[in-house]
């Protein structure tokens, strides 16, 4: 079954929207991705397909829909609550055809009868479909014996709304999941619907049809006086019973970026039983579903699912995935995932299913330039809402900036990235900022000899992530912008897959939601798995007050205010608490602009930029900055420039004894 038309009047925000599926030279619709702005419509245009769906299926199954006591309760409710403003009737009109078998859905509401909106806008409408003078109407044109090929030979499936807030035109009993038996041992019947429309319970259901696969793709063996040999099944048949285990593995495969296999462990490893092996050297890449990222886990069931469904109406079905044909429907295809997956994995799935007719809603300028790249200019439309025109993927109104800002986002993560690679051969400790790793180099260095640690210190073999900021003139250095916001996005994505050496990010102590994200509650540092560990500067006890610390506070007061002379101009880091919430300093000679920093309470270091003049004598007429940059005080301590040569680096002794610790496990 194929959507050929819709023509929707007066429903929200769409005034007239007409859409003519295009088909490719094959005769199968391409791809439609409909866009839009919040509020424009797009939910309310699916919401009508989707319901087409059920009351075809209503007709020749007793369970597509929910049951009640008077009847079938419909999967979108006729309400005049979605007429237009201003109007006096809607309609949603949608013809479709399947083997050469036109039929259409009709959902009507208000004041206009079928003979008033024939003389309005000709005979558009399948006569069939005649509601007389009633106020609300829906039906399709079909015939039940005709229904049992759209749904048993093709796929027919909505991903969404489950994801949301049950949306007010939606059947209450919709929304709920339902309890569905395990795959492998659920009966047909007849009259019972094999999928539900609306795809639920993905995890759960996708897990148990892997185990059924897998199970399928294995042969029973027999020991004899000549080894093993394959009691059953034929060769044969366990060629064609490995192929839908093959073409789930084609998918993962896909989103992985490398060639995988699925391994089925012994029962007593529960969730851990299902893992995913690099095909290569057998290595394991994820030790279970669950630990796939969201949108990796996302797009995985999602593609899945189309062959479930195929496998579920007949396992032949689902063997060639450029043959499972049908309608799916997804809201919002984006959802949790990261750039690359929907630029690069995105459309490459959608391609694995040429006879699939997909109607996408999304708001991703990235999805849109990666179906550019894998169908062409010709290969897929973009209809933006509520005018339903026709756009390419330039004149998305959101793409733009977005793709720019995208653009910016994906050069800067291959840069962290090829600043990691070059340092492959020792663990690696990744700093919030490009002063931390110098403090922490010239503790260490420092420390090697020191009394109190010199039995350990020397032996842990670690190197530091070694950069400056983008702005840095240092040549022949990674320059990278960092920030504990950084350090958590790395985290996410690195434990995702098992790292040859341990990872460590050290971030300041200066940001509650850091410290719950990167820190662990009870514990020295938190293990995100497959050698990425994370911990939260810890506070020495010079700082028990004020905990909230950045690494500059594990020198002493005194040793943070001692001054550098910068082009004949005396310079120190100043503190937040050294000036009153006006900036004023407390002896009434010094004024500081980062207000926002300063108080008695605060002890946040005010970073001196060379080009900006952070504080200043209130006597001085041009306003010289006397404050000395970060930058400038961590190199000092690396470089033991006078009078940084004997500082004290007994607060970081702890920080170190975490990386022993991490480095230990």
């Amino acid at each position: 079954m194929y959507i050929e038309s819709l023509h929707y009047k007066n429903i929200g925000p769409l005034s007239d929207l007409n859409i003519q599926f295009r088909k490719n030279e094959k005769g199968v619709p391409i791809p439609l991705v409909v866009v839009g702005k919040n509020g424009s419509g797009k939910s309310i245009l699916l919401s009508n397909i989707v319901d087409a769906f059920y009351e075809l299926a209503n007709k020749a199954y007793d369970n597509a829909t929910e049951a009640t006591s008077k009847g079938h309760q419909f999967y979108k409710i006729i309400s005049p609550d979605q007429i237009q403003i201003g109007q006096n009737y809607l309609i949603a009109n949608i013809c479709m055809e399947q083997s050469n078998n036109r039929f259409e859905y009709l959902f009507k509401s208000g004041n206009i009868s079928f003979d008033e909106y024939i003389k309005l806008y000709g005979n558009t409408i399948d006569s069939k479909l005649d509601w007389k003078n009633e106020a609300n109407y829906k039906d399709v044109t079909i015939e039940e014996k005709d229904i049992t090929d759209i749904f048993e030979k093709d796929i027919v499936c909505f991903f969404g709304p489950n994801r949301y807030v049950k949306p007010s035109w939606m059947g209450d009993k919709y929304y709920a999941s339902e309890n569905i038996d395990s795959y492998s041992l659920r009966s047909r019947y007849a009259r019972q619907l094999n999928n539900p429309i609306t795809a639920t319970n993905l995890s759960d259901l996708t897990l148990q049809w892997l185990f059924d696969i897998i199970t399928d793709s294995r042969a029973d063996l027999e020991k004899g006086t000549d080894g093993y040999k394959i009691v059953s099944p034929s060769i044969n048949n366990l060629d064609l019973l490995s192929i839908s285990r093959h073409n789930a593995e084609k998918v993962m495969s896909a989103i992985l970026g490398e060639e995988v296999i699925f391994r089925m462990g012994n029962r007593s490893l529960g969730k851990r039983r299902f893992s995913i092996l690099r095909k290569s050297d057998g290595i394991e890449l994820v030790p279970s579903l669950n630990a796939l990222s969201t949108g990796q886990l996302a797009l995985f069931n999602m593609f899945t699912t189309i062959i479930r469904y195929a496998d579920a109406d007949d396992i032949d079905l689902s063997h060639k995935l450029d043959e499972i044909k049908g309608i799916v429907v997804i809201d919002e295809i984006e959802l949790h995932l990261h750039t690359k997956l929907q630029r690069e994995i995105l459309p490459r799935l959608l391609a694995l299913f040429p006879n699939i007719q997909f109607v996408i809603t999304s708001h991703a300028p990235l999805f849109l330039l990666g179906m550019k790249e894998i169908f062409g200019d010709d290969g897929f439309d973009i209809v933006e809402l509520p005018l339903g025109q026709k756009i390419s993927v330039e004149q998305f109104s959101e793409f733009e900036n977005a793709y720019q800002y995208f653009t910016e986002t994906e050069k800067y993560t291959q840069e962290i990235q090829a600043a990691i690679a070059k340092k492959n051969d020792k663990p690696l400790i990744i700093t919030e900022g490009a002063t931390d790793w110098k403090h922490m180099k010239a503790a260490y260095n420092s420390l090697l000899n020191d009394p109190r640690c010199s039995e350990w210190l020397p032996n842990l073999n670690f190197d530091f992530l070694e950069y400056e900021p983008k702005n840095s003139t240092v040549q022949n250095c990674f320059k990278l912008e960092m920030s504990a916001s950084h350090l958590k996005t790395m985290c996410e994505q690195y434990c995702l897959v098992k790292q040859p050496r341990k990872m460590i990010f050290i971030a300041d102590a200066d940001v509650k939601e850091i410290r719950n994200s990167l820190g662990q509650k009870d514990a020295q540092y938190r293990s995100w798995g497959n050698n990425v560990y994370s911990f939260i500067l810890p506070v020495p006890e010079i700082r028990q007050a004020t905990p909230e610390i950045c690494i500059e506070h594990y020198y002493s007061d005194n040793q943070i205010k001692m001054e550098l002379k910068c082009g004949g101009i005396k310079r120190r880091l100043y503190m937040g608490c050294e000036f009153d919430t006006d900036g004023l300093s407390l002896d009434k000679k010094m004024f500081c602009n980062e207000r926002n920093s300063c108080g008695n309470e605060k002890i946040r270091i005010i970073d001196g930029h060379e080009k900006s003049p952070r504080v200043y004598s209130i006597a001085d007429e041009n306003k010289t900055n006397v404050a000395l940059s970060k930058m400038k005080f961590a190199t000092s301590v690396l470089e033991k420039t006078p009078p940084f040569d004997e500082m004290d680096f007994s607060n970081f002794i702890p920080l170190f004894e975490i990386v022993k610790e991490i480095l230990q496990q």
